[in-house]
């Protein structure tokens, strides 16, 4: 990622630290964290998922689920981001498209 994205994304990096900790001091807003309960078993169904991040030196395809060491047509490459943050940012999307855009 270039440092031109980076500084795009640093919103969606922001919010999900920020919504992780107001859900870690408990004063978390009960619907929002509903829907990132949903996404986080999501992504503990995906294989992609390795620890708490997506991993971004596998491929995957979204309709098959299956897994890739190198690019293929119809696959996506797993984001790198920690899990447990992007999950809780609003602005995020997983990129096999799984979950994203709830709160437009």
């Amino acid at each position: 990622m270039n440092i031109k994205n980076l500084f795009g994304k640093r919103n969606e990096i922001i919010g999900g630290h920020f919504n992780e900790l107001r859900s870690k001091l408990g004063v978390a807003n009960q619907n929002e964290e509903y829907i990132f309960s949903v996404r986080t078993e999501i992504c503990n169904q995906c294989p992609l998922k390795n620890g708490n991040n997506c991993n971004a030196v596998k491929w995957m395809n979204p309709n098959t689920l299956e897994v890739s060491d190198h690019p293929k047509d119809g696959f996506i490459r797993g984001c790198g981001c920690r899990l447990s943050a992007k999950q809780r940012s609003k602005l995020s999307l997983c990129p096999a498209g799984f979950w994203g855009g709830e709160f437009d």
